[in-house]
Formats: C-alpha cells, sequence, structure tokens
C-alpha cells in the first residue's frame, strides 16, 4: 500500500452530505491518515475545491504513513498520471443513485519491518450509506465489512501465508434513498473471486459469479480453484 497524510475539517456543505473517513495506520509509523469518501449534491468526479478536494502530487513521503484516494477520471481501473489523480478526498454527487460505487485507495507499501496494518471507519454511516466493504484489487483478497466493529487489524498471515502486501484496494459503498438495507442484495451481486487453474496459474482475479461462471464454461475441461476472500473452492469443469 502507499502512503498519505489528511487533515480531517469540517466543511458546512458536508455536514449533511453522505461522507465517511476512513483511517490507516501500522507499526511503522505514527502518522494515523485518512482518507474521506462520500457523495455531496452537486459534487464532480474530478476536484471540488469547495468541498475540501485538492489534487496532490502521486508522491510518497520517506517516512510516515500514507493512503490517498485515486481519482480514476477515466474509469479504466488503472492509474494514468496523464488522466487520473490523487487528493485526499473522493467527494462524488449525490446522484445518480446506484447500488454500489466504488473508490480506489491506495496505502503504504508493504516494508520487512510492518507486522501489522488497521483500518478504522466512522460507524454508524452516514444517511443513505446502507454498508461498506474493503475489498481487495490484488492476488489476495481482503474484504472487511465496515460494521460497529469500527476497526480491523491485518497481521501478516490473514490470507494464510506470507508477508502483508496489500496497497491497492476499493472501497464499495451501498446506498439507499432512506434508512432501508440494500447489503444483503448488494452484496450478493458482488462478491468477487480468483480463478486458478491446477497448477495455482491465476487465469482472472476480481470476477463477479456470473464473470467466474462465464469464464469457466469457455475453458477448457479440467480442475480450476475459484478462491472468495480466505474461501477456496474447487471446481471440475466438463462438457
Amino acid at each position: 500500500m502507499k502512503s498519505m497524510i489528511l487533515l480531517l475539517i469540517a466543511f458546512p456543505a458536508m455536514v449533511q452530505a453522505q461522507v465517511f473517513s476512513l483511517t490507516y495506520e501500522d507499526n511503522t509509523s505514527n502518522d494515523k491518515p485518512s482518507v474521506i469518501v462520500g457523495f455531496v449534491k452537486g459534487a464532480t468526479d474530478g476536484i471540488d475545491a469547495a468541498l475540501g478536494e485538492k489534487e496532490i502530487p502521486p508522491l510518497h513521503p520517506i517516512t510516515g504513513a500514507h493512503a490517498v484516494a485515486i481519482l480514476d477520471m477515466n474509469k479504466d481501473g488503472s492509474f494514468s498520471s496523464q488522466v487520473d489523480m490523487f487528493s485526499y478526498r473522493d467527494i462524488r454527487n449525490t446522484e445518480p443513485l446506484q447500488k454500489v460505487d466504488t473508490f480506489w485507495i491506495q496505502v503504504s507499501p508493504w516494508k520487512a519491518d510492518k507486522k501489522w496494518m488497521k483500518f478504522s471507519w466512522d460507524f454508524p454511516l452516514g444517511t443513505g450509506t446502507d454498508s461498506v466493504v474493503l475489498t481487495d484489487r490484488g492476488g489476495a483478497s481482503l474484504r472487511i465489512t465496515c460494521d460497529e466493529k469500527k476497526s480491523h487489524t491485518i497481521l501478516p498471515n490473514s490470507f494464510g501465508v506470507g508477508q502483508i502486501t496489500i496497497e491497492d484496494f476499493y472501497v464499495l459503498v451501498y446506498r439507499s434513498q432512506g434508512t432501508s438495507s440494500i447489503e444483503e442484495d448488494a452484496t450478493a451481486q458482488e462478491i468477487f473471486s480468483d480463478i486458478y487453474n491446477a497448477n495455482g496459474v491465476m487465469l482472472a482475479k476480481h470476477m463477479t459469479s456470473s464473470e467466474v461462471n462465464k469464464l469457466l464454461d469457455s475453458s477448457p475441461n479440467g480442475l480450476y480453484f475459484i478462491r472468495t476472500g480466505l474461501s477456496i473452492q474447487s471446481r471440475i469443469q466438463s462438457r
């Protein structure tokens, strides 16, 4: 993950908005940087100075923890210095209302002396925000529900074996018009999996269940492994 420092500033326009802060920390620094994500009526996908958004250079401090939101302006899931931006806030328009909105966060990269990483969040979530899930976009699968526990600590072996390597992940925000929860329905449609062949080679990652079925239906007969979170299931594909 890569690093950042953020000061939480209360803006009047955001008091009634659907926003929340996500704080990152680890054992290598006393810093506890935060990013703010959410929705304000009339906000844009780019930089809104009136809402405290400011583009920052894609540089990471030599020391200290770092956390930053990536504004994926061309919506292609990869960072381009010519198009995309880094900011400590990612505030978007309240419309259109979608079941799930995806925010891209980056935090301090793993290093040998990192023993744990902790994420904490506001709770309860803002009005109109039903649930928030953190999910890794790399080879491992980190899926943390932002609930009343208010924090989650990741240890080196949280994924079974090996060091902590998470540095890029998505924040999935589920929303509704009121206070009724759509978490169960949205989560059911947005469970992501990684697919491996019998030799352990990753074929695809971050796929929905329908995408998994489509891929396997078009794959040769054989044994495949499907990893969802910390769960791994096998599937024999035959036609």
